[in-house]
């Protein structure tokens, strides 16, 4: 291809912008890449020109161009994408996400997230304890879900009920039975009742018995029965 064969279709074909950028990154006439945080809906930032800028002001590089907006339009069209299905399929449960702030744990992006999710009542995951933590001190919506993953020690699981006492929606996360009687002894000593989620694995029984590192985990009738029974 020589450089007059060079256009912003040969472009396009060979970044292939419009399948990565999905509407919200693309090439404009003068051949430079352009962010939409809004898509269709609003007007376009050319990168060069923001890269220009920064550069006459002084700023460091390399550097991070953050698109509020972009997050806030990728939260509500998530949201918007379950609504519309659940409506359409006649649904009668509600569509809860959140956000794993493990994805990135910078304030702004985080209250971002949480301000444009609010109306679909969009909650945090966390999966350590300064996650959970912080997941504790950015979350405001009462209808929305805190989901705790990850490794869960005495401390972590005292931290989600606090939660639990601050009439938060805490959501804890076991997959194991000693994970389980872990909350329920714990929860005992704080005082509050926890909730509970159950993460079931399916993996082939072939896979199980050959693989040493996996076992068979008790059903969910067993983690039932051991709940019933605290």
């Amino acid at each position: 291809m020589t450089k007059n064969d060079w256009d912003l279709e040969a472009a396009n074909a060979t970044y292939n912008v419009e399948g990565w950028g999905t509407g919200y990154f693309s090439i404009n006439a003068d051949g430079n890449v352009v962010a939409k945080p809004l898509q269709e809906e609003g007007g376009d930032i050319a990168i060069l020109e923001v890269v220009n800028e920064a550069r006459a002001r002084g700023l460091p590089f390399p550097l991070v161009i953050r698109f509020q907006d972009l997050l806030r339009h990728r939260v509500q069209s998530v949201n918007r994408a379950f609504d519309n299905a659940i409506t359409e399929f006649n649904y009668g449960g509600k569509y809860r996400g959140v956000f794993p702030i493990k994805v990135n744990q910078l304030r702004e992006v985080i209250e971002e997230i949480v301000d444009a999710g609010q109306s679909s009542h969009f909650g945090l995951e966390a999966g350590s304890k300064p996650e959970l933590v912080a997941a504790l001190a950015m979350h405001k919506d009462p209808e929305s879900l805190i989901i705790c993953n990850g490794y869960k020690d005495p401390a972590f699981i005292r931290i989600a009920l606090m939660g639990r006492k601050l009439d938060k929606l805490v959501i804890i996360v076991v997959e194991k039975l000693e994970e389980l009687e872990q909350t329920i002894r714990t929860s005992k000593e704080v005082g509050v009742e926890p909730l509970i989620g159950i993460r079931v694995r399916l993996k082939p029984d072939a896979l199980l018995e050959t693989d040493p590192f996996s076992r068979r985990v008790a059903g969910p009738r067993h983690f039932d029965n051991q709940a019933r029974g605290a």
